[in-house]
């Protein structure tokens, strides 16, 4: 044998080396890349709750961010990447591993999966590719047991019935946050949104419908009906009613009862 014949085998095997070498960086490169959203898609955040209750001084949240393409259509298989403001971030029980800034893959429903264990007010953010959505998180000290709520009387401007007669009738409504042994809670954001409207009717409230209780564990607020459909429909004869219901950030522990209230305009 020559000395090209005994190099040629040589550079062969050392080729194919190269070769697998270069597949296999290739490969690892492709398993470490994100699988990231394309180019116009939007990512929208939700938590449940939205409001964490704070047991021995932590609590925990749900968090899921949804994302969509640039048609509104949710997306499976991308990866999202989350990082928070304050606390920690894990992988869905039974995993529990830890989750900030590590690729979740999304469902068939396009949504990733994240658990948020915070001791404070917290701001969570979901990134995949240029596609970025955020969502705060508030706290609530103590063990909140229930908010209550109920009309206010006897208060300039506003009516002492339960049923709105005129376009310029204003209800006002109180709720306090109470914990199981019905001592006031205080720093608790509350919500008022009006549900079951029979028929659908919508209502405006003078000072916006989201406030934090004070010391007292009470906030209170005031609301009439929307200008754009005071009397239609809910003329006299006929009329609307409907419930005032006030709860945490996201629906959390709605008062139950609610305030039920009518509207027959004249």
């Amino acid at each position: 044998m020559n000395t090209t014949e005994r190099v040629l085998p040589v550079l062969g095997a050392a080729a194919g080396i190269m070769i697998l070498a270069c597949g296999v960086a290739l490969t690892a490169s492709c398993r470490g890349s994100d699988q990231v959203a394309p180019e116009g898609s939007t990512i929208t955040l939700a938590a449940n709750p939205a409001t964490i209750v704070l047991t021995g001084g932590s609590g925990s949240s749900d968090v899921v961010a949804t994302v969509y393409s640039a048609a509104g259509v949710p997306q499976e298989d991308q990866d999202v990447r989350f990082s928070s403001s304050a606390g920690a971030l894990f992988t869905p029980p039974p995993d529990n591993e830890p989750a900030a800034n590590i690729p979740i893959r999304t469902d068939e429903l396009g949504n990733a999966h994240v658990v948020l264990t915070t001791t404070t007010t917290t701001t969570v953010t979901a990134q995949s590719g240029k596609a970025v959505g955020t969502l705060s998180l508030s706290t609530v000290n103590g063990n909140l047991n229930a908010i209550l709520i109920n009309q206010l009387t006897g208060v300039t401007g506003c009516i002492n019935e339960d049923t709105i007669s005129n376009c310029s009738d204003s209800i006002c409504v109180e709720a306090q946050a109470v914990d199981d042994g019905g001592d006031p809670i205080p720093g608790v954001v509350i919500v008022f949104s009006l549900e079951n409207a029979s028929p659908d009717f919508s209502v405006f409230f003078a000072s916006g419908n989201q406030f934090t209780t004070g010391a007292d564990g009470k906030v209170s607020a005031s609301f009439k009906l929307n200008s754009s459909n005071c009397s239609d429909p809910c003329a006299a004869p006929d009329s609307c009613e409907a419930d005032m219901v006030a709860a945490l950030q996201g629906g959390g522990f709605p008062s139950t009862p609610p305030l039920h209230f009518f509207a027959s305009v004249q």
